[in-house]
């Protein structure tokens, strides 16, 4: 039976899965690793968010440079990039999460695993991202 999680707990699992594919991890070890010792989080939604990122990066990437006026892509830290792709495709592609939750878990998250100022750089990305999707 798959294990009921709440949103907040998918998305972070989803985090953890797609930094840890940065440094040339598998999702097959990842998987591994996880049933030996992590425990990350992980349900059909998380798979469902890991998947969608991985097959819309480009795109993702593509929306973060535009909305980051102060960082090139190359320079935001590694964390906001996953965390900031996870919010964008979710705001982009999942019409169940309301664009206001997206980047409160999103600010969440860069509070808990990324310096303290990058929670105000990860906002600001993503509220002006939601500004020109509500203008559509």
């Amino acid at each position: 039976m798959e294990e009921k999680l709440k949103r907040h707990e998918i998305r972070e699992g989803a985090f953890l899965i797609l930094y840890q594919l940065l440094f040339g991890t598998t999702l097959e070890e990842i998987d591994e690793l996880n049933a030996e010792a992590f425990d990350i989080a992980k349900n059909e939604e998380t798979n469902e968010i890991v998947n969608g990122v991985l097959a819309h990066d480009e795109e993702l990437l593509e929306i973060i440079a535009k909305y980051s006026k102060t960082r090139s892509l190359a320079r935001i830290a590694k964390v906001n990039l996953v965390i900031l792709k996870i919010a964008v495709f979710e705001m982009k592609y999942c019409e169940k999460v309301p664009y206001a939750v997206a980047i409160n878990e999103a600010v969440e998250l860069a509070k808990k695993y990324s310096q303290k100022s990058d929670s105000s750089f990860v906002n600001g990305i993503l509220s002006s991202y939601m500004r020109e999707l509500n203008g559509k």
